[in-house]
């Protein structure tokens, strides 16, 4: 989806007074890059009740280019026009937004129907909902079943896209602290024994205890012995003659080392006996984390130093799904790493000397990652052996030393690998990187791509 409208307050406080032309063409970017998509979409039979507004936005985007082009070649900028460009280009996100709507309904209707040339011609067109995992599967599916013997390769694609994306997410997992569920809810008198073994990211490193009260009521009380936030989950299989406090499944945020009450089950009957099964997980990170959008990172080395992207957003290798929004920096060991942002340092392991393009590396990998002030947290990965500047609690400001590159982990070639990351609101289970603004000497950098070269500010 299109993002220009965050852009728009941020660019003309900071640009206005000193206008960039690479700036300014990059706000048009990714309108740009869907008219082609939208151009071989307008001519498909089944878009033809639609095709003034495919063909309208196609104009506008043609002219909403020759303003940009405009301001970019001017010495000095007019605000009205700049303010009209800025007015347009919110228009035509907002247009986008409702052609990928029709799209996304004109093909739901084709699936529907079966009507298999409406959908054949609809796949071919490279649209922005085909990645949709929920839209990608009902596509494979539908394929699978009606196509038994004919390929099409676009669709041979988003199946290996679906694949590639599901081993992503393993890597995720895996990578940036898997999911723990399952786990046994404790006596109150049991919880001092299990905190003097407990270790940073281990299983009882979150602790849920209940105990009753003077009422009969079941008190649960949650300590997160991590120095980072967890989003914590409980449910219940079985309950007799009780009632939660709270909505269950219950998820609830809980900030590095501290404890919170979190849920208490009353008694519903004073005549009857109670009883309860349950289980609850957790996750490092927050799922109610509201990433401020508008903040500009510092590409994480020396400032002045040139760096070139080897996997941007929506890469060809690892970067997909829930993984998509992280950027890959090919740099030689040893390279310094600053930190892309403030924030405290809530993981660092640099003991590792293992690195390969193979699976069984994975957990080899050196890192430092750090929670932000809105609860995201910044993914810094493949350092090398040693290669950790700074230590767990500790604050950093935006450009301190935080490390040193490596080959680490699982890796073709020394580089890092940056991403910023919360937990995902809809599983609650997993990280989902976010897409960033990053600072650097040709403008505003929004969307990453592999080939990309920055001066870093």
């Amino acid at each position: 989806m299109v993002r220009v409208a965050m852009l728009l307050f941020l660019v003309f406080l900071t640009l206005h007074a000193e206008p960039s032309p690479v700036v300014y063409n990059t706000l048009a970017e990714p309108l740009q890059k869907s008219t082609v998509s939208i151009e071989k979409l307008s001519q498909q039979p089944i878009m033809e009740p639609n095709k003034n507004i495919l063909r309208n936005f196609l104009d506008s985007v043609e002219a909403t280019l020759v303003v940009g082009n405009e301001l970019s070649g001017a010495k000095q900028i007019d605000n009205e026009v700049l303010s009209a460009y800025l007015k347009d280009l919110r228009t035509l996100s907002r247009t986008k937004e409702s052609i990928d709507a029709l799209y996304r309904k004109s093909l739901n209707t084709a699936i529907t129907q079966s009507d298999k040339k409406s959908f054949e011609d609809l796949i071919s067109v490279p649209m922005d909902p085909l990645h949709n995992p929920r839209i990608r599967a009902e596509v494979i599916a539908f394929y699978q079943k009606n196509y038994p013997h004919h390929s099409i390769k676009s669709i041979e694609a988003l199946s290996a896209e679906q694949e590639l994306e599901q081993k992503s997410i393993q890597f995720a997992l895996e990578q940036e602290q898997a999911y723990e569920e399952h786990l046994r809810i404790l006596k109150r008198s049991e919880v001092s024994g299990v905190k003097k073994i407990a270790r940073i990211g281990s299983r009882n490193s979150v602790i849920l205890s209940a105990d009753q009260n003077k009422a009969g009521n079941f008190e649960f009380e949650a300590e997160n012995l991590n120095p980072y936030t967890v989003t914590l989950h409980i449910d219940f299989e079985t309950l007799t003659n009780l009632k939660a406090s709270g909505k269950l499944p219950l998820f609830v945020e809980i900030p590095g080392r501290s404890k919170k009450k979190v849920l208490e089950l009353s008694r519903i009957s004073a005549s009857e006996g109670v009883d309860y099964r349950s289980s609850y997980g957790w996750v490092r990170g927050s799922a109610f984390a509201v990433h401020q959008d508008d903040y500009l990172y510092k590409l994480p080395f020396i400032k002045g130093s040139e760096v070139v992207v080897s996997q941007g957003y929506n890469g060809e290798t690892s970067h997909k799904g829930l993984s998509a929004y992280a950027v890959d920096f090919p740099v030689p060991v040893g390279t310094p790493v600053y930190a892309a942002r403030e924030g405290i340092v809530v993981g660092a392991e640099g003991s590792n000397n293992f690195g390969g393009a193979s699976p069984e590396y994975r957990q080899y990998a050196n890192y430092v990652i750090i929670e932000h002030s809105d609860g995201t947290m910044g993914n810094y990965y493949h350092l090398k052996q040693g290669g950790v500047a700074v230590s767990i609690g500790q604050k950093v400001s935006k450009g301190d030393l935080i490390g040193y590159s490596g080959n680490t982990g699982y890796t073709s070639g020394p580089h890092l690998h940056f991403s910023v990351s919360k937990v995902d609101p809809l599983s609650m289970r997993r990280p989902m990187n976010l897409p960033i603004k990053m600072q650097t000497a040709q403008g505003i950098v929004t969307l990453p791509q592999k080939g990309d070269r920055y001066t870093v500010q």
